[in-house]
């Protein structure tokens, strides 16, 4: 069974213009499959290959001249060989017109993306495939399901109905989080980082703090940023900043944990159905997360560019703010299908913006309803069940 991406349509673009593709992403988002229904006749190789990784680090000449003739190639992983970016860059040079001919993935940003904006600029387009968003899930054939809220979006626990989550996620985590993150962080002890991507999970939507995190997991503060920073750039959380009209303040200041993948999430808390979600104690966390990770896919927000947090000196806050252009949106995330009004603090916060900025605000519950409603100074929106545009006209 497919499932439809969104993304399809950029990377078609990216390849009718650019000589390099690149699609990013965590393990098991569906990258290579995509790639490869995509542009079902380009020649495939993955660095999965023991061998083929070997000759190309080895002899990236070599390997890459063998391509000369081939209209379009899929390179799987190519985080395995970093150092094949150079001589890629002096084919691609060679024939600067052919665009798409050269298609990549890769699961790992961390020399990955560094060798990349070194060698490739203006070359490349680089993009990054989520797991499935909810929207993608409504409009394919298994349509939405109330599931979706843990087991979360990776691909083949929709397309393989037949699959345990439970099942997939264990082997997930062993596979891909303890093997990829333990060789490249040189993880001393396999118990210490369990611990930690547990501690993690129940800190999500929450600022993070790396000294109590530390103490929790008996390793020092520096060894915990390393970790944060490698399931970052591995694509398996996000750190997101807060929100503040002095760019050098929203580095400094301590930003909040969000796994990209919720279903990850509600497995490593423990929670394997709806009944476990509803009487969870990180419920609200849970929903928040959600919520991020549907802005993420569905508005094309970064975290840090234009997504953020707000949280002034008296403890009020906004869970995101998004700016774009001369508009901010305030979006409040609520577990609840109903929230009363005098829980938002929209009114609190737009009224700072007052004539510098157009504000639009939103609630994101958890409502059983399928439209945009309105109320008062807000809209209310379930992103599970409902499309929408955070920019959309019809919202004036």
């Amino acid at each position: 069974m497919w499932i439809e991406r969104d993304i399809k349509n950029k990377i078609q673009r990216a390849a009718g213009t650019r000589p390099v593709v690149l699609l990013t992403g965590a393990r098991q988002t569906g990258k290579s499959s995509l790639l490869q229904r995509e542009f079902n006749k380009a020649e495939y190789i993955t660095f999965d290959s023991i061998d083929y990784a070997r000759s190309a680090d080895e002899s990236p000449s070599f390997f890459l001249e063998q391509f000369n003739n081939t209209e379009q190639v899929i390179i799987d992983e190519v985080q395995y060989v970093p150092g094949i970016f150079r001589q890629l860059k002096i084919l691609v040079d060679r024939e600067r017109r052919k665009y798409g001919k050269w298609i990549l993935t890769g699961s790992q940003q961390f020399e990955l993306m560094e060798n990349i904006s070194e060698t490739l600029a203006g070359r490349i387009g680089v993009m990054r495939l989520e797991t499935l968003s909810a929207s993608e899930l409504r409009k394919g054939p298994v349509g939405y399901n109330r599931e979706f809220i843990y087991k979360g979006g990776y691909p083949e626990l929709w397309s393989n109905p037949g699959l345990n989550s439970d099942d997939f996620f264990e082997s997930y985590v062993r596979t891909y989080i303890e093997r990829d993150l333990r060789n490249i962080i040189q993880v001393k002890n396999l118990s210490d980082f369990q611990r930690f991507i547990k501690l993690l999970a129940a800190r999500s939507g929450q600022l993070i703090n790396y000294s109590v995190i530390a103490s929790d997991t008996g390793v020092s503060d520096v060894t915990i940023r390393k970790w944060v920073q490698a399931m970052q750039l591995s694509g398996i959380i996000y750190l997101l900043p807060p929100f503040h009209t002095n760019m050098g303040k929203r580095l400094v200041k301590s930003p909040k944990v969000y796994f990209a993948d919720h279903g990850l999430l509600c497995w490593l808390l423990g929670i394997t159905g709806l009944d476990d979600w509803a009487d969870h104690v990180y419920r609200g966390n849970i929903w928040e997360n959600i919520v991020f990770m549907e802005l993420v896919k569905t508005q094309g927000l970064r975290p840090g560019a234009d997504i953020f947090f707000y949280r002034d000196q008296n403890g009020v806050e906004i869970d995101f703010v998004t700016e774009c252009s001369n508009t901010l949106s305030l979006i409040e995330a609520k577990a609840a299908e109903r929230v009363e009004p005098g829980k938002l603090n929209f009114k609190k916060v737009s009224q700072l913006f007052a004539g510098k900025k157009k504000v639009r605000s939103f609630l994101m519950n958890n409502s059983q309803e399928k439209k945009i409603l309105k109320f008062g100074n807000y809209y209310a929106i379930n992103p599970l069940l409902t499309d929408f545009d955070l920019a959309g006209k019809n919202l004036d």
